[in-house]
């Protein structure tokens, strides 16, 4: 049995039709080459990581070239995989990089650590043979520079902008592969005009993305909110106690809605059941297994 879903972010407000069908469109060729993958016997972490690096380099999307600007006009970007054995590896805050899901692997596989931030991410990266690379060339909503020092001196009017800005594009998967084995990845670029130094929910295990023998998990939105929840962790538990998966993640963005966190997860047990929840306008996911035909 092999198994993937992955998402493309969720809105608050209707995205435009080209943008719902250039993401939906994305979504799905690189999810049936995930799938062809998983099929053709690769493991769950190897086709993960090539289903993210491909979304990283897909502008359409907020992680690697796409990704949103921060105050200073600079990309920082935060991305972890996580398997069944509950290893993990993540970056905080990386510059500089083309897959920064790629450095996360590289964290969980050659050190004893589980997240590396800023520029001791970018060093660990340069020092692993990870070529520099500017994110920044692709075409990824590039701001007008006025305001951005009061946006740092005004806390109030930085907030503004926040309660303004409700896009969270980040990408996310979950596969299942022919050993039973489940990984779940999540990249992002944050969140557009982001203070310098921000640090969201993806890359924080329990949080953003959350994987063990029973489930695996991404989640996308305010990060946060999410990081308050602990969504994916509390959903994890919520499995464990029901075994209701549509439920468990219904529940837990439900617990968003409740604190005004717009939201949405995608999840798979070790069956190659998956589900997946929001309570914005859109969220684009993509799910197919070899037993069920693929659907976005």
């Amino acid at each position: 049995m092999v198994a993937l879903i992955l998402h493309g972010g969720v809105h608050d407000l209707p995205p435009d039709e080209d943008e719902k069908k250039q993401a939906l469109a994305g979504l799905s060729e690189y999810g049936r080459q995930g799938l062809d993958l998983l099929k053709q016997g690769l493991s769950a972490l190897d086709a993960v990581e090539r289903i993210i690096c491909l979304l990283e380099d897909d502008p359409s999307f907020d992680a690697g070239t796409g990704s949103f600007r921060n105050l200073n006009g600079d990309v920082e970007m935060d991305a972890i995989i996580m398997d069944s054995a509950m290893r993990c590896g993540g970056v905080q805050c990386i510059q500089h990089v083309r897959h920064p899901v790629s450095v996360a692997r590289a964290v969980m596989e050659k050190t004893p650590h589980i997240l590396l931030s800023g520029a001791g991410a970018g060093q660990f990266a340069l020092a692993n043979g990870f070529p520099y690379y500017d994110p920044s060339l692709g075409d990824n909503n590039l701001e007008d520079a006025r305001g951005r020092v009061r946006m740092l001196r005004d806390v109030q009017y930085y907030r503004e902008i926040r309660d303004e800005d409700r896009v969270f594009s980040t990408v996310g998967a979950v596969a299942l592969d022919s050993a039973g084995t489940l990984v779940a990845a999540t990249s992002t670029g944050g969140i557009r005009m982001k203070m310098p130094g921000r640090v969201g929910d993806s890359a924080i295990p329990g949080a953003g993305t959350y994987c063990t023998g029973d489930i695996g998990l991404s989640a996308t939105g305010e990060g946060e909110g999410i990081m308050r929840l602990c969504l994916t962790h509390g959903i994890a538990v919520s499995y464990g106690q029901s075994r209701d998966l549509t439920g468990s993640c219904r529940r837990g963005v439900e617990s968003g809605s409740g604190i005004d966190c717009i939201c949405g997860v995608i999840a798979m047990n070790r069956q190659g059941e998956f589900t997946w929840a929001h309570n914005g306008s859109f969220m684009p996911v993509y799910c197919a297994s070899a037993q069920v035909p693929d659907s976005v």
